[in-house]
């Protein structure tokens, strides 16, 4: 999966080592002559079926990953966090010094633990610098994950019912730009959060519709109308071979609508998010681009894709 997200870029890695973050003999094989890490492997889905893999693979891995590259005397040691590891308290506005919650899910759950792994190791002087993306979005997904599902399902007219509330948006290549500025060494422990837009459903939806130039109704009601009737569908997503487009997590987060305080990222490193247009608008069009979504769901953007492209 490197190869697929890196190629487009016109971006060449002279070594690839395949390994497990669960393997400690695996992490020091692809840690040996290196100066750095930044350690964002970890299993993200808010699918209920992928729970025992990201029970096994996340803490623990987080573990691994950094006791080897600390031991090895790597500066900087990059931790990949997240904005779910900090939620809880409605409305607020999450700083990288927020204290780690306990989330319900097994998604958000694991990076509040391994958060708690992170802070540990900079607590006892190693240079771990960690960041908070918001939910990630934009072209080029290897894994095809869940902000393009979301995308997909959104278009596909399956956001029926929305729950009222906001989610911070991060552009892939904001996160990125980010993890490049701080690859520093010698600057000790540190915490940002990445550039973020806070949008409601709403707002992107409708950002999708004027893009696409269709119609994306949806309803929005309170969260609580939503939390227990997910719970009951997370249970049956277990048993079903299929993905269904809504799930607990994903709506608990909403309904907490809270905002990310980027300005440490933005004041050090002058990095602002793009803006949401042209992240959602690059997200649909390279979904369209790769067959998961047919040029009539992705709209006016099928033609500007077309343009684009010279076609």
């Amino acid at each position: 999966r490197v190869r697929p997200a890196l190629d487009p870029l016109g971006v060449e890695v002279a070594t690839i080592i395949e390994g497990d973050v669960t393997d400690p003999r695996s992490v020091e094989r692809a840690a040996q002559g290196c100066a750095a890490t930044i350690h964002c492997a970890s299993v993200y889905s808010l699918d209920p079926r992928a729970n025992p893999t990201i029970q096994a693979t996340n803490v623990r891995g987080t573990d691994i990953v950094l006791g080897t590259v600390h031991r090895l005397g790597h500066d900087p040691i990059v931790h990949v966090s997240s904005f779910a590891a900090l939620i809880g308290e409605r409305g607020k506005v999450l700083t990288p010094d927020a204290p780690v919650t306990r989330p319900p899910g097994a998604y958000f759950r694991s990076k509040a633990d391994s958060e708690r792994v992170a802070r540990r190791y900079q607590d006892s002087g190693a240079p771990v610098i960690i960041t908070y993306p918001g939910s990630v979005w934009g072209p080029h997904d290897p894994h095809l994950g869940e902000s393009c599902q979301m995308a997909m399902n959104i278009l596909r007219g399956l956001w029926i019912v929305t729950p009222k509330g906001a989610v911070p948006i991060t552009d892939v290549r904001d996160l990125a730009r980010l993890h490049l500025a701080i690859m520093e060494k010698g600057r000790g422990p540190r915490r940002y959060m990445a550039p973020s837009t806070n949008v409601s459903i709403r707002e992107a939806m409708m950002t999708m519709a004027a893009l696409t130039g269709r119609r994306l109704g949806t309803l929005s009601v309170p969260d609580w109308m939503l939390l227990w009737p997910l719970r009951a569908l997370d249970l049956l997503q277990r048993w079903m071979p299929f993905r269904l487009p809504v799930n607990f997590q994903a709506a608990y987060c909403v309904g907490l609508s809270h905002r990310l305080d980027d300005s440490a990222a933005r004041q050090e490193f002058g990095i602002a998010p793009r803006p949401l247009e042209e992240t959602l608008g690059d997200t649909v069009r390279w979904l369209m681009q790769m067959g998961h979504l047919s040029p009539g769901r992705a709209g006016r953007l099928a033609w500007d894709g077309v343009n684009k492209s010279g076609g």
